[in-house]
């Protein structure tokens, strides 16, 4: 009797000792013209595309900023009667202005200038924490010391045997390390083929396997899905640099110029990115969200009613007003006795209706508990083991599990949140036992940071004082894993 396999190998054969058709000459060499010219036209086309389009991009963003005056090209297409305008400009523009800042932010009056504008961001509540977040992380991406995203690694992921390639962001600090057994890297895991994304992991500097490859190569490697290796001179690139670098530094001359002119002028360019980008992000982020709360509740406001009907200008941040001030009254009638009547009623005829009542009551019951104040919904960061035994990952409790998971389980679980980075409203839901969630003395503010920056933010350790450099007293028999609150676990 003959096995699956054997019957595979016949059918195999048998494909191999078919006669194989003669090609035309002419089809194969112009396919071979036509795999050429995409070779040769493709990476260069999506390269000038992607140049142009960010060449118009910043045009059509900066250009509109300048005065006709000081524009050039308002002369030169007068001047030659050119029917177009002349791209770049505005990346010039964009170049010049952000140097001019730096030059003025490396002066005492702008220094002065830059405090009182971060006091002002500072007292906002929510705006002090994007503000803060965004400078942070370009400072240490910035600063040449630093080591995030300049190393290519690879790890064990998601399980034992199973490898992944990740970018080493900075070494363990703070509170994540203290509660870790080993010493641990912050590792970056892309996803595939968007590497703006992915996990942020504290992974064993044992367990850490550097890869003699650049970031460059690293990235075409995750985000072509392995399609593209890296070549193999890329193994002995770290020699080359450090060659390259040592001979550099042998004459002396080399040295001196490079503290010159070009040197300031990009040491400016960089303070001005330090500057500008940060308050530009929030700015923008900000004026956002007002023009999306505008342009929903003031097309609902009567017209005797709206100041901008009565002025020649709109004002920004005028539906957020409104908004505000509705969802006020509608709380203080809601409070009172009629108010209570008609929520009631409300209630009833949504539970009638057959979609609408799952997706009101599913609604209704999210946003009651985590507006709750007695619920636990994202209050505690935990440290967890993901993906493994061994790796480590940030998450935020959401609640306790109850239910058939509960009771499927057995034992006494957690509903833990596990963002991704850097966008933390994505992520998976996991039901880890209670026994096995760490509970972090970093609020969850300071973990979505730690999160979002892929680990090159790190908050100060506030048990580090708690827990002082002597060891523990082994003597006593009080347990060293006490137990919160909220039953998660916390190493002593």
């Amino acid at each position: 009797m003959t096995s699956p396999r054997d019957t595979q190998r016949d059918t195999k054969s048998k494909r191999r000792s078919r006669p194989v058709k003669a090609s035309n000459p002419l089809v194969v060499r112009l396919r071979r013209y036509l795999l050429a010219g995409v070779l040769v036209t493709a990476p260069i086309g999506i390269t000038l595309w992607l140049i142009w389009q960010f060449i118009s991009f910043v045009d059509d963003k900066i250009e509109p900023l300048v005065p006709a005056r000081w524009d050039p090209q308002t002369y030169l297409v007068e001047f030659f009667n050119l029917p177009f305008d002349i791209p770049g400009f505005g990346v010039l523009f964009a170049l010049l202005g952000l140097t001019f800042i730096g030059f003025l932010a490396a002066n005492y009056i702008g220094r002065h200038i830059m405090r009182f504008g971060e006091n002002l961001l500072n007292r906002v509540p929510v705006v002090r924490s994007i503000y803060g977040s965004i400078k942070q992380v370009l400072e240490t991406l910035i600063n040449q010391e630093t080591s995030a995203f300049r190393r290519v690694v690879l790890v064990e992921y998601p399980r034992e045997g199973s490898w992944a390639v990740g970018f080493v962001t900075g070494e363990t600090e703070g509170e994540v390390q203290r509660l870790t057994d080993a010493t641990t890297i912050n590792v970056f895991i892309p996803a595939t083929p968007n590497p703006t994304t992915g996990f942020l992991l504290f992974i064993p500097k044992g367990e850490v396997h550097d890869l003699d490859m650049s970031v460059e190569a690293g990235v075409k490697l995750v985000v072509s899905g392995g399609i593209v290796m890296p070549p193999a001179s890329a193994k002995n690139s770290k020699q080359a640099d450090l060659r390259l670098s040592k001979e550099m530094l042998k004459p002396e001359v080399t040295e001196v110029r490079r503290t010159g002119l070009l040197t300031r002028l990009r040491n400016y360019f960089l303070t001005g990115i330090l500057v500008t980008v940060p308050f530009g992000i929030t700015a923008w982020l900000g004026w956002e969200f007002l023009g999306f709360i505008d342009s929903r509740v003031v097309p609902l406001i009567p017209a005797n009613w709206n100041p901008e009907h009565y002025l020649p200008f709109s004002i920004p941040g005028l539906g957020v007003i409104v908004l505000l001030t509705g969802l006020i009254l509608v709380g203080m009638t809601a409070a009172g006795f009629l108010g209570r009547v008609m929520v009631r009623t409300a209630d009833r005829m949504l539970g009638t209706l057959p979609v609408a009542r799952s997706i009101y009551g599913a609604t209704k019951q999210i946003i009651e508990t985590i507006i709750a104040q007695q619920s636990n919904a994202f209050r505690d960061t935990v440290l967890i083991e993901y993906p493994r035994r061994g790796s480590w990952a940030i998450g935020f409790i959401t609640g306790q599990t109850e239910g058939h998971v509960q009771d499927v389980t057995q034992t006494e679980m957690a509903n833990v949140f596990l963002p991704t980075t850097p966008n933390p409203t994505s992520g998976f839901l996991l039901f880890i036992p209670r026994e096995e969630t760490i509970l972090l003395d970093m609020s969850v503010e300071e973990g979505l940071k730690m999160v979002i920056s892929g680990g090159i933010i790190t908050p100060a350790d506030h048990g580090a004082d708690d827990d002082g450099d002597d060891e523990p007293d082994m003597s006593s028999d009080a347990p060293q894993e006490a137990q919160t609150t909220s039953g998660v676990r916390k190493r002593a």
